[in-house]
């Protein structure tokens, strides 16, 4: 059974949010709104990018409904690439987990190299204090 998520972070009226700070394996943060549809919206800080360095970006997508734990976001670099996350929210009762694969799509001119354009792979986001994102827990604009 999934639990509420009321730990002092806006849940839109959802059963279950996705609302909130995250933070995953390699340290990139993420700050996330949820609408009552389920329209999710926010900012990601990447501590790793292509680049070799810090990347921030706009988080934007959709958590399934109130009672379904599974969501897509994508993320619009300043960099001019995109990444797309697919995953599902999970609460054992200690700690509250984004399990998710992702796809990275570089921008590339040539064709030729379209084989090298897309990368894959996984994140695992866990739910942060708030002021790990540095910002207000109980905010209503981004």
């Amino acid at each position: 059974m999934l639990s509420v998520c009321t730990i002092g972070v806006p849940t839109a009226g959802l059963e279950m949010s996705l609302a909130g700070c995250w933070t995953n394996e390699l340290g990139s943060i993420m700050w996330i709104k949820v609408s009552d549809s389920g329209v999710i919206d926010g900012t990601y800080n990447s501590s790793v990018s292509t680049v070799r360095k810090a990347a921030d970006g706009v988080v934007i997508g959709y958590q399934q409904s109130v009672t379904n734990a599974t969501f897509g976001f994508v993320v619009k670099w300043a960099i001019g690439s995109v990444t797309v996350w697919a995953g599902q929210y999970y609460n054992d009762g200690a700690k509250e987990q984004l399990k998710t694969m992702w796809l990275l799509r570089k921008n590339r001119q040539d064709p030729k190299d379209n084989w090298e354009a897309t990368l894959a792979g996984m994140d695992v986001f866990t739910r942060a204090n708030p002021a790990k994102c540095n910002v207000r827990d109980d905010r209503s604009e981004l």
